[in-house]
């Protein structure tokens, strides 16, 4: 049996770009301790604030990096608040980022 071939509007996604900064966040009591913005498809979200001391903010995350996975599902082109859902619906969670320079 043949498999079907995706449908023409299915383009591959481009690769995420090198030098990732992957972070690994259990969640507080007021949160993991960032903040995004929302970007357009494709870019994934941007972080706007980071709150001192917290484990993004250790890792070196830095504000205007760019968060493109969570727990290795690439989230780049799903909607802004579906990504937030994904996140806050988790105790803890990897969280991949480009920096905000590589794009």
């Amino acid at each position: 049996r043949m498999a079907e071939a995706a449908p023409a509007s299915a383009a591959p996604r481009p690769p995420i770009p090198p030098g990732v900064i992957n972070v690994w966040i259990n969640k507080g009591e007021s949160g993991y301790g960032i903040y995004f913005k929302q970007l357009n498809s494709g870019d994934g979200m941007v972080v706007s604030k980071l709150d001192p001391g917290s484990e993004a903010d250790k890792a070196g995350v830095q504000h205007g990096d760019h968060l493109v996975m969570v727990n290795d599902v690439d989230v780049r082109f799903e909607d802004y608040q579906e990504t937030l859902n994904r996140v806050r619906s988790l105790a803890s969670c990897k969280m991949t980022f480009v920096p905000g320079s590589t794009f």
